[in-house]
């Protein structure tokens, strides 16, 4: 390859990447108008004492709420569980807002508390397409965002090391990961999560208060 045509695509590789900031905008303006959902999926993990089940209820602003069907139940906000029948939380328990958030604020709150450095952002390969890669593809802490779609298709971290959203699909309006696995190291996921139903729901602040974590018996931490 000659030195020209090294820096010609050097300068269209450069073209396609934008700042974190801007990615975290387009983000926030394209989930302006999605409200609280509510996800059932079917729970498989290496864990033994797991449940076969999970319910999902997530809102965009206030945080979410789990349910595992018998009795165990937690609420997380801004990246950690807030209250729970089991702490700390197990590591099956996915945290699912940044496929929600829609306050350019907290989403960027959410970010900085993953340790997830704005000011760098670079591009991967993330399946078909190309990902933006906040925080940078060497580094400990990334979100992969489908630049396409402006779909989350990644979250590295340190619990769980890994968070990865594959098959994105229609739930009847709402499009949303129909595979989620969790993984605390390289290899096989420790959990999957396989997505039966994404609905609409009303949440509200009452919805996602300790009293629900109490009503199971539970003692928010």
């Amino acid at each position: 390859m000659s030195p020209a045509l090294g820096r010609a695509l050097a300068l269209v590789w450069l073209a396609f990447v934008v700042s974190g900031e801007r990615v975290v905008g387009l983000l926030a303006e394209s989930r302006a108008k999605s409200g609280p959902l509510r996800v059932e999926a079917k729970l498989t993990a290496r864990d033994s004492g797991a449940p076969e089940t999970l319910v999902i209820e997530l809102h965009p602003d206030l945080g979410a709420r789990v349910s595992d069907g018998r009795g165990g139940r937690w609420l997380i906000a801004h990246g950690r569980t807030v209250a729970g029948t089991q702490t700390p939380a197990p590591a099956w328990l996915p945290d699912l807002e940044p496929l929600v958030l829609k306050q350019e604020g907290e989403l960027k709150s959410w970010l900085a508390g993953e340790g997830i450095d704005l000011g760098k952002n670079e591009l991967a390969r993330c399946g078909d397409g190309d990902c933006w890669v906040l925080g940078g593809r060497q580094a400990t802490a990334q979100l992969w965002v489908e630049k396409g779609a402006l779909e989350v298709r990644r979250v590295v971290g340190s619990h769980p090391a890994r968070l990865e959203f594959a098959d994105w699909r229609e739930f009847g309006k709402v499009r949303f990961p129909g595979r989620i696995e969790i993984a605390e190291a390289a290899g096989p996921p420790a959990a999957t999560l396989t997505v039966q139903t994404v609905t609409q729901i009303a949440l509200s602040a009452d919805d996602l208060s300790p009293a629900w974590v109490q009503a199971a018996g539970a003692k928010p931490r």
